[in-house]
């Protein structure tokens, strides 16, 4: 018999679910904001484990 592992998607622990790259810096007025995606999520701020 094979066990089937199932995935729990849960909340990145990287950017805490926001999908963007930590070193954001503020931005000042007159300055475009460029996204950077989350390394660890990809950019979605889920991140899917296997359940054990």
């Amino acid at each position: 018999m094979t066990e089937t592992e199932k995935e729990i998607e849960s909340t990145c622990p990287e950017c805490d679910g926001t999908g963007q790259d930590r070193a954001m810096h503020p931005v000042r007025l007159g300055e475009k904001n460029e996204f950077r995606p989350c390394a660890k999520c990809g950019g979605s701020g889920k991140i899917k484990e296997a359940a054990n």
